[in-house]
């Protein structure tokens, strides 16, 4: 899920079961993001699918992260050939998990001077607590392009949103910022700029 605002966002879930001897039941599972429980998806017999639920999270509240799905609580009920009923509870432990990462954005700005090329680039990232982009500061990769592919010259971590880095060419070149995706946060890649 990549979060670009502040609105809560829906999402499906699906339940995958077994079951035997029973006539009723329900299923309901916790789902926790990195500030605790934040939601629940409720299954049932009585819901038409009885095993696709849809849930909502707010991370503006939530927090960006990895969720987690379950554990879950069980309750079934059936009644056998003498009319006799019998009723279980009990918690499935099974667990999934997914991602809720802020959009990331990249740009990247150069200067010239003489045969020294200086490369700076902007990184922000959306975060839905602060209620908008704030600087981000990821492992930022400088490119330049060789032919058809991009070659890295220099992996930096940004400080404050920014990342400069300086390199020697008599001849114009095309260059770019790329960075890899984590577990709260997007990837992203600058548009390129010529210098």
């Amino acid at each position: 899920m990549v979060i670009s605002n502040s609105n809560c966002k829906y999402f499906n879930v699906y339940l995958k079961y077994k079951k035997k001897n029973v006539d009723s039941w329900t299923v309901d599972a916790d789902i926790a993001g990195r500030h605790g429980s934040a939601t629940e998806a409720y299954f049932g017999n009585y819901t038409s699918p009885s095993n696709k639920d849809r849930a909502m999270v707010c991370p503006s509240l939530d927090g960006l992260g990895k969720y987690r799905m379950g554990p879950s609580e069980i309750d079934a009920d059936y009644d056998d050939a003498e009319y006799n009923s019998y009723w279980y509870a009990r918690t499935d432990y099974t667990k999934g998990y997914f991602y809720v990462r802020g959009k990331t954005y990249a740009s990247l700005s150069s200067k010239r001077k003489g045969s020294t090329v200086t490369l700076t680039s902007s990184t922000k990232v959306y975060h839905p607590e602060h209620y908008g982009k704030i600087k981000y500061n990821p492992k930022v990769k400088f490119q330049v392009k060789s032919g058809s592919k991009w070659k890295t010259l220099k992996t930096v971590t940004a400080k404050k949103g920014k990342a400069t880095y300086k390199v020697k060419s008599k001849s114009k070149k095309a260059y770019r910022v790329t960075f890899s995706q984590v577990s709260w946060a997007t990837g992203a890649t600058s548009k390129s700029v010529k210098r």
